[in-house]
């Protein structure tokens, strides 16, 4: 493919950053809303039940997107993680 001045080619943003994203704008809308009603109807059981639910969302999606990313690097990167030495509890220097 050819590349013309001024032309870039169109990335694609991953689903699992979209959800996240998603999740965020959630969040931030959600907890905005329940804060007014709080104000505007004086009763706190909105926030029992929406801020719960919502930061619920967000940790499923947080959780998700860390566990992805963290398998997606160990394939890549490989487990670097060195073996701990075999204590042997029968030698000299232990007892």
């Amino acid at each position: 493919m050819r590349k013309y001045a001024g032309y870039h080619t169109k990335k694609n943003i991953e689903t699992s950053k979209k959800l996240t994203g998603f999740a965020v704008a959630m969040v931030i809308f959600i907890t905005i809303v329940t804060v007014i009603a709080v104000f505007v109807l004086e009763d706190v059981t909105p926030l029992e039940f929406l801020i719960t639910g919502i930061f619920g969302l967000a940790s499923a999606s947080f959780g998700f997107y860390f566990w992805k990313a963290k398998n997606e690097n160990i394939a890549k990167y490989g487990n670097n993680v060195e073996e701990p030495e075999q204590m042997c509890y029968t030698e000299d220097k232990y007892l």
